[in-house]
Parts: C-alpha cells; sequence; structure tokens
C-alpha cells in the first residue's frame, strides 16, 4: 500500500498573522502597530536659506514609512522647501530620490502633503529652506511596523505543525487530495481510506475543470455526455472534455482505477460502490450489494488506485482543540529550534499538545 499526496492544502488552519500573535511577536492592534515621530517639529520656523533648517533623525529600517509635512499658515510672502535625506550612520547624509515635497506658499498652506519612503537607509530626516517671513509648519514621519524577518520562518513552522498533528491523529485538516495504492482488490467487500474525515466535494456543472475524472451525483438538466462521459446515468465514471452546463453534480473523490497486466487503465463505474463518509474514524468504499471487484488480472503491484478528497474543510471548519494544539507545537517550535533541547532529543510531540490530539486519533 502506497499513499501518495496529489492536491496539497490551499491554506493553513493558522494564519501568519494569528501564530505571529500567539508569540507575541507583532501587535495585532493597529495603534500598537503604528508609531509616529518627529523630524522637524511644528511650529513657526524663521527664514533659513538653502535647506539649512535639519530635522531629526529617525529609524526607520524595518518599517513601512509614510512622511507627513503638515503646514499652518505662512507669513506673508513666506515660501516653505523640504525634501527627504536618508544616511546609515546617521552623519553623512544624501538627499532622497524623488523626496522633495511641493513648495509651499500662502496659496497652498494649511494642508497636509505626504509622501512614502521606500529606501533601504537606516535613518531618514527632513531639512528645509524657509524664505521671505515665518511659516508655520512641522514635518512628521509615520512608521507601521513591516514583515518580521522571521516570517518565512514562521510559516515554515506552521506548516511542520500541521504535518505533525495530522500524523499524529492519522487525521487530514484542511481540504487535500490523495492517492491510495494498493497491489489488488481486497478480498472483503470494502476499502478503508486512511485520513479521515472523508470529503465529497459536489462540483455543480458549469465548474468542472478539463481534464479532470470526476462521478456523476445528480444528473438534473445537465448532458454529461456532451462532455465526456459514456451516459447520463448516477454513478458514471467521466473525465471532463469542458465545464458543462445545467444543474447536474459530481465529485472527484472516490475515484476508483485499476490497471491490467498491460497497464491498460479502467475505471470501476459507481454504481459498483457507495460511500461511507460519515465514519469519523474509518470512512471506507463499500461495494454494493450483489456487487464484486473486478476479476481482470491486475498488475503484480500498485494495480489499484483510489482518488480522494479529505480534511475538515477550510481554517474555519478545523476543530478549536486542533487549532490550539497547533498554537502549542508552534510555540514549542519557535523557541527550540535545534534537533537537541538541553541535552535531550526533541523526538516526541509536547504533553500538552499529545494531551489535545489524543481524543479524536486513528489508531
Amino acid at each position: 500500500m502506497a499513499l501518495v499526496l496529489k492536491t496539497a492544502p490551499a491554506t493553513e488552519p493558522i494564519s501568519l498573522a494569528e501564530a505571529k500573535g500567539h508569540l507575541r511577536i507583532d501587535s495585532t492592534d493597529f495603534a500598537d502597530d503604528i508609531v509616529t515621530a518627529i523630524t522637524i517639529a511644528p511650529g513657526d520656523h524663521v527664514i533659513a536659506a538653502a535647506y539649512s533648517l535639519a530635522g531629526e533623525a529617525v529609524e526607520v529600517s524595518g518599517y513601512d514609512v509614510l512622511v507627513n509635512l503638515i503646514s499652518g499658515t505662512n507669513g506673508s510672502g513666506g515660501k516653505v522647501d523640504v525634501k527627504l535625506q536618508e544616511s546609515n550612520d546617521g552623519e553623512t547624509w544624501s538627499d532622497v530620490a524623488d523626496g522633495a515635497f511641493t513648495q509651499v506658499t500662502e496659496a497652498n498652506d494649511n494642508a497636509v502633503q505626504e509622501k512614502e519612503y521606500t529606501g533601504a537607509y537606516t535613518y531618514l530626516r527632513a531639512v528645509a529652506t524657509v524664505a521671505g517671513a515665518t511659516c508655520d509648519f512641522g514635518v512628521t514621519v509615520i512608521k507601521q511596523a513591516g514583515p518580521a524577518v522571521e516570517d518565512d520562518l514562521i510559516s515554515r513552522i506552521i506548516k511542520a505543525a500541521r504535518l505533525d498533528c495530522e500524523r499524529f491523529q492519522n487525521r487530514a485538516y484542511i481540504t487535500q487530495t490523495w492517492d491510495l495504492w494498493l497491489n489488488a482488490f481486497p478480498v472483503k467487500d470494502y476499502i478503508e481510506l486512511p485520513l479521515p474525515p472523508l470529503l465529497q466535494p459536489v462540483v455543480t456543472a458549469g465548474d468542472f475543470v478539463t481534464g479532470t475524472v470526476y462521478r456523476i451525483l445528480s444528473v438534473e438538466s445537465t448532458d454529461f455526455t456532451a462532455i465526456g462521459a459514456a451516459s447520463n446515468t448516477v454513478g458514471v465514471i467521466f473525465k471532463a472534455t469542458g465545464a458543462g452546463s445545467g444543474a447536474g453534480t459530481a465529485t472527484a473523490s472516490c475515484i476508483i482505477k485499476y490497471y491490467d497486466t498491460d497497464d491498460t487503465e479502467y475505471f470501476l463505474d459507481g454504481s459498483y460502490y457507495s460511500v461511507d463518509d460519515k465514519d469519523q474514524y474509518a470512512p471506507k468504499v463499500y461495494l454494493r450489494y450483489g456487487q464484486s471487484w473486478p476479476s481482470t488480472t491486475l498488475r503484480p503491484y500498485n494495480g489499484v488506485c483510489i482518488t480522494f478528497t479529505c480534511g475538515y474543510g477550510d481554517a474555519s471548519a478545523v476543530p478549536e482543540n486542533l487549532i490550539e494544539a497547533m498554537m502549542l507545537l508552534i510555540g514549542h517550535y519557535y523557541e527550540n529550534r535545534e534537533a537537541v533541547i538541553t541535552g535531550q532529543p526533541a523526538a516526541e510531540l509536547p504533553l500538552g499538545v499529545e494531551r489535545l490530539l489524543w481524543k479524536e486519533r486513528v489508531l
């Protein structure tokens, strides 16, 4: 028997933001993520020539940055020119490309100008020229916490935590598709499918994907023969040649195919079997009454394949106790990044994680 992942989960049960909140790395509160610094203090500034009014240096490395030039009232004939400068050491400064604000005159004072800073320098400041008269203005730097340097690491930890929890429970959390390969059909009248809960996602005509193999669930007004089916009959397996139309439905889960000694591929018609997706521990594909597995001589290995979809659904459908177990494991992996912890191999799940996972573990 072999189990091969065909379609991995599109998302994780826990988002990066949720994990970072649990790890207390970044605040999830908007006010806590925003920092305002002053480079040129607001107030009346006297005449200053040739950008001689230099603002305070503001550290901006690792932040998303927005600079505001806030203009009050210019004196009669007063003009203000402001530009941004950047530095890595706080001593040697260079002008920021496109870092100059529109000149402020009496015609456009009492307003706010915004300019985003996207450079990679450590420090930022504003410098200003004030001509003609005293002018009222100030320059502030608004910093928002940017992506943490460990975001990629945390994303990998989230995936690792899910995989470890899934494997401990022998379950699937987020929707995923697998191929179960068997060497032969079983002697018993059912095939047990791993990784519960089993899903049979219903797809309506119009959403069929060309090239995907489906099992008809309901015919309704759809002509399945126009898109690859041998007949318009519930249970017929077909490879979609188009999206189709109408209200007919099908599923791409629990498709059984088998191979003869010449490696010719066959599909077992869905009318031969039924699917028990209610069992949360051991879902099965059953032969219907009076039916039997194909008598075709199969190739000596991997002669039978069952394609099935499993998982609770999206992140909102995953039980809370499993989310909590993942959160604990994420915290454990984040704090203990090496293969050995205080002289002991880090081989087992922490006790608190196991206690949360044991209840619904598939043995």
